[in-house]
């Protein structure tokens, strides 16, 4: 894939807690919204924090050219992050990384499975593929689930399970999964690495082909730090630059 990227001082135009200590934020810039594909993702530059973090995309408008993420307060640059008021500038570097294949066979039904914020990763994906599927999300308690109205409107089947049994199903999403995934199936997973591991031993088990977007600790985006390399078949790839997304039946999961 051919990538052009932008690094752009650009303007907080929202930034609003979703729920718990889930916030989105935009900016502007009709260059990263227009070259954005589902699975890519951002280096956000903060006053006051040395290394940047890596957002998935969330959206990207084309027409008005505005990007969104979504992200979790876990740390300094997130609660940082937090507290910028519209009007905050921020540096962004992307879009960045591989995204998702987004060719479906007629015949075959896409499959998305999110945990946590990944599932933003996976919002991007089910407004960019051709024809909705079915959705299995899964947090600990209902009072984390983000975006269902969002997926509701472009017409995905929702499954939702919680640990906690708060809404839908008691248990792992991965449980529900396994239950219910038919084999005329491409999934699609971003998530805790847990999550993805067991849903990739599920594929393997039902022939089912898919991708993982993965998420790993970034410092620089562009593969020249080499500090987010992970085990693809017998080699090593760098996430940041040769992913984020691979075939889920060529990640080697500890």
């Amino acid at each position: 894939m051919d990538i052009k990227r932008w690094d752009y001082q650009l303007e907080i135009t929202e930034n609003k807690n979703i729920c718990l200590n889930f916030y989105k934020f935009s900016v502007v810039s009709k260059e990263i919204a227009s070259a954005a594909c589902a699975g890519q993702f951002c280096m956000i530059g903060l006053d006051k924090v040395f290394l940047r973090r890596p957002l998935s995309i969330y959206s990207a408008d084309k027409k008005a050219g505005t990007v969104s993420f979504l992200y979790k307060v876990v740390g300094k640059g997130t609660d940082i992050l937090a507290n910028l008021p519209v009007g905050s500038f921020v540096k962004v570097l992307g879009p960045l990384g591989q995204g998702y294949p987004l060719d479906i066979k007629d015949n075959v039904e896409p499959v998305l499975v999110a945990g946590g914020t990944g599932v933003a990763s996976i919002h991007f994906l089910a407004s960019s593929l051709s024809k909705p599927g079915s959705l299995y999300y899964g947090v600990r308690k209902k009072e984390e689930l983000m975006c269902l109205t969002e997926f509701e409107k472009m017409g995905w089947k929702i499954n939702i399970s919680t640990e906690d049994g708060s809404y839908g199903y008691k248990g792992f999403v991965t449980d529900l999964l396994a239950k219910q995934v038919q084999q005329n199936s491409v999934i699609y997973v971003c998530g805790p690495t847990p999550m993805m591991k067991k849903v990739a031993e599920i594929a393997k088990d039902k022939n089912i082909s898919g991708y993982a977007s993965l998420e790993q600790k970034m410092a620089c985006g562009v593969g020249n730090c080499q500090g987010c390399a992970v085990k693809i078949k017998n080699s090593y790839k760098m996430a940041c630059k040769d992913g984020p997304v691979f075939s889920i039946a060529d990640i080697l999961f500890e």
